[in-house]
């Protein structure tokens, strides 16, 4: 690469900055290969193509600043950048010259269609070599030695860095290099169309990095109880437990075995495979003798390699993925996930007592789980849908609907908005349900037994769970107050009609004291004041 007249006139080319040591020193060796090599697919400028580039982004960036300002400051910052390599998207790798930046000698990417630089993927040009020569070794393969960003969507850094110190401080456990690295450099991670990545980044409706962590791993607690006592791992936070770092479409998880080093550089993966085939040779918890990257390296594979222990890496059906690596698709704007500040309980001492032992009726459970300011019921009036139903119903429903409106409690059970009017009103939602029930009973009357309504006794509901299970009232008699409540469970035989009244019932489920089919159950770890709650909803609501 070395041809001293054209790297004398890059220096010479950068009046009022400079030419960082490591560049210079780069472009002076000779026998560097101009193809792929450099990690993101970038294959290396040489000296007198670098200033062509340069001049050609400058040009065509003040072009654009003339037509919008979302280029003003492009047009104006990159006369103090170098292009150093390019790839076949037409993307670039910029070097800062700007001596008295804080950023100065540090690599960024030029995305040709964002005019922001975003942070930078490398420190220096050194860093960047170090990491492509890493990339280059069989031992420790980078991403980009053995996948290709897709076209439709590239994978992209997130827009500022992640605070490392505050994720792992949160955590209470470093984290692996690789994987900061990779968090980095790409962002939320899509592999082979089939395997996602999760990096500390958050999307609001869509995803949070910490409530992710929390969720999956109280979920792989539940699993593991279900196994022989000497074959359940521990899940953090527990000392050496396992630790959550991406999933895939098929429903597997995967995790690191933190218990295998103190040193997370050697922590190797384990995978909970959702539906592992009889025969197949994989666990419920399949440990692999492989780091983070080694995994990914295996798993994007050649047909005749094989990973170890031998097996299928992703499920006893799918074989190797495709080397495509692209932004997650629902994280396209993913900001960095910061911890959350501690803070006070939400209850007392006093008040907990009374939420979860002493408290009855509405007043324990608006502790436990408060109430809105303003309920929503729907435009109508309770008369209006008394008359349309021919009937009432229970007076504690409709104290409680007056309290809370239309809803969801605990993220599991929702309550149909009773007053809507229009097509979305509440007895056109029972009518769907209850013509299903009927579809179902007709093909399997034994395990359909009850009786829609409005037949005498007939199964009303009221409210639906995330999983399709139905709460509702059996009508039977004249007065709706003495009507029994039941659960219609999706997944399981229909059981008998349940004890208490609705707000008894509401406050022993909430506080874990009731368990039963079709309303979901607590965990022995979880805390019922944290997992308890109610989140109001308005019009928009589909239910």
């Amino acid at each position: 690469m070395d041809d001293t007249d054209d790297v004398e006139a890059v220096v010479a080319s950068v009046p009022g900055a400079a030419l960082p040591a490591d560049v210079v020193a780069w472009w002076r060796l000779d026998g560097v290969a101009a193809t792929v090599w450099i990690p993101l697919d970038f294959a290396p400028l040489e000296p007198a193509e670098a200033l062509d580039v340069r001049d050609t982004l400058v040009r065509v960036a003040r072009e654009e600043a003339a037509r919008s300002d979302d280029h003003a400051a492009a047009a104006e910052y990159l006369p103090g950048f170098l292009p150093i390599a390019d790839n076949a998207g037409g993307h670039h790798l910029l070097v800062d010259l700007r001596s008295g930046e804080p950023t100065f000698g540090a690599v960024f990417l030029w995305d040709h269609e964002t005019p922001e630089l975003g942070v930078p993927l490398w420190d220096s040009v050194s860093e960047l070599l170090a990491n492509a020569a890493e990339a280059l070794d069989d031992a420790h393969p980078d991403l980009a030695s053995f996948t290709t960003p897709s076209a439709e969507s590239p994978p992209a850094p997130l827009p500022h860095p992640v605070d490392w110190t505050a994720v792992e401080t949160w955590l209470g456990s470093r984290l692996p290099d690789d994987y900061k690295q990779l968090a980095d450099r790409y962002g939320p991670l899509d592999i082979g169309e089939y395997l996602w990545i999760h990096v500390p980044c958050v999307r609001k409706d869509h995803f949070d990095y910490g409530d992710w962590l929390r969720e999956t791993h109280r979920a792989a607690r539940i699993a593991a109880r279900q196994l022989p006592e000497g074959e359940r791992p521990a899940v953090h936070p527990h000392p050496c437990g396992l630790l959550a770092w991406g999933h895939s479409r098929g429903g597997d998880v995967l995790f690191w075995d933190t218990s295998v080093s103190e040193d997370p550089g050697r922590w190797t993966v384990v995978v909970q495979h959702s539906h592992p085939a009889p025969g197949s040779g994989l666990l419920p918890f399949h440990r692999y003798d492989l780091t983070l990257t080694g995994y990914l390296r295996h798993t994007v594979r050649a047909a005749g390699e094989q990973p170890f222990p031998p097996g299928p890496l992703l499920g006893p059906l799918l074989g190797p993925l495709p080397g495509s690596i692209a932004r997650t698709r629902y994280l396209p704007t993913a900001e960095p996930w910061t911890p959350p500040a501690p803070t006070a309980p939400r209850l007392t001492e006093a008040e907990r007592r009374i939420a979860m032992e002493t408290g009855t009726g509405l007043d324990a459970l608006r502790l436990l789980s408060p109430p809105p300011e303003r309920p929503y019921l729907g435009g109508g009036t309770w008369e209006g849908l008394f008359g349309e139903l021919g009937t009432r119903l229970p007076t504690e429903y409709v104290e409680l609907m007056e309290v809370y409106g239309a809803g969801d409690w605990g993220e599991w059970l929702r309550f149909l908005t009773p007053l809507r009017t229009g097509e979305r009103r509440f007895v056109t939602r029972v009518e769907q349900v209850l013509g299903a029930y009927r579809m179902h009973k007709d093909r399997h009357p034994h395990h359909y037994p009850l009786v829609p309504w409005p037949e005498p006794g007939g199964f009303l509901p009221f409210a639906n769970s995330y999983d399709n299970d139905y709460l509702g009232w059996l009508t039977a008699g004249p007065d709706p107050d003495a009507w029994p409540l039941i659960v219609w469970p999706r997944h399981a035989e229909q059981g008998p009609a349940l004890a208490d009244g609705l707000i008894d019932t509401l406050l022993a489920w909430q506080r874990g004291a009731l368990v039963t089919e079709g309303l979901a159950g607590l965990d022995e770890e979880d805390d019922p004041v944290e997992k308890a709650g109610f989140d109001a909803w308005d019009d928009s609501a589909y239910w």
